[in-house]
């Protein structure tokens, strides 16, 4: 190396969600430019954060159909974040027309590799029977396989796959167990779920702990949600989680059409009969609070 030449400096490192929102923060604008430059000059890891970019409208104009392309760019090299990204947005639309199908066969290629998303992702797909065929056994491996890997959400959909016996009888036993996996790795669904399996049992305040670590990671509209069905509750620390999250509701609003799904997340091999995760949650809760305060919630208005 010549003495005058400089360490050539990394420009984009797959990171935590938490190190890749820092970045963001500091000066979107600017990485923005520099991830740009980076992609163009064939850096396969910037191609894909470029695309996230595009994607999400960091730093730059959103724009889907560019964001797949670099996906799409990335994917040649074999990537494995990068293809399940080009499953993800023929997924759910984004940047191209919405294919289910073509969706499977991205995460078919890199489930079969390992990667925690994909295989997470394809069994959702399975699971609303749309664009992949699989039963509850095939559901229920994609889910562990990805849990093994770290995945949060997949222990919080083996817990309600136990809980509802996707396989037999319902183990709410295991249901548990898999929720408070999923709880301890900050997954707000398991964390909710687990509140009202401690609230059915009587334990009021492990329930309220994790109810507020739910409040603390979920998106706005779960909070929202939330919040106003504890809102004017009797227990005055369930009380104090409502304002919690109606606060956190204001601040995280809903995330734009272009990063998010626009579909509730079905819930069993059936999923048209079923209702979504709050919606059983919280008719849930609504008994357990019953049975612990032994008094019904008041009606609003």
């Amino acid at each position: 190396m010549r003495e005058d030449a400089k360490p050539r400096e990394v420009i984009f490192l797959w990171e935590a969600a938490s190190q890749h929102e820092a970045r963001l923060a500091g000066d979107p604008t600017l990485l923005a430019a520099r991830m740009r430059q980076a992609a163009a000059n064939g850096e396969v890891s910037a191609q894909l954060g470029w695309g996230h970019m595009l994607l999400e409208g960091h730093g730059t104009a959103r724009d889907a159909e560019a964001a797949l392309r670099w996906f799409q760019l990335a994917a040649r090299t074999g990537n494995a974040d990068a293809i399940n990204m080009v499953g993800r947005c023929h997924e759910l639309g984004w940047g191209t027309a919405r294919n289910t199908r073509i969706a499977a066969q991205a995460y078919r290629a890199v489930a079969e590799m390992g990667h925690a998303w994909a295989n997470f992702n394809l069994a959702m797909l399975m699971l609303a029977r749309d664009g992949a065929e699989g039963d509850s056994g095939d559901i229920l491996a994609l889910l562990v396989r990805s849990a093994r890997r770290g995945n949060a959400k997949a222990f919080n959909f083996i817990g309600q796959g136990c809980e509802e016996g996707w396989r037999g009888t319902p183990k709410p036993r295991a249901a548990r167990r898999w929720y408070a996996r999923g709880a301890r790795r900050s997954c707000f669904h398991a964390a909710f779920n687990l509140a009202r399996h401690l609230m059915a049992d009587g334990d009021a305040d492990g329930a309220v702990r994790w109810l507020r670590r739910s409040v603390e990671t979920a998106p706005g509209n779960f909070c929202a949600e939330l919040g106003a069905y504890l809102q004017g509750h009797a227990d005055p620390r369930l009380r104090d989680i409502s304002a919690m999250a109606l606060e956190r509701a204001e601040a995280r609003p809903m995330p734009t059409e272009a990063a998010v799904p626009t579909a509730e997340i079905p819930l069993s091999p059936r999923p048209k009969a079923t209702p979504t995760v709050l919606a059983r949650g919280r008719r849930s809760m609504s008994r357990a609070l019953r049975a612990l305060t032994g008094a019904r919630r008041p009606r609003q208005g």
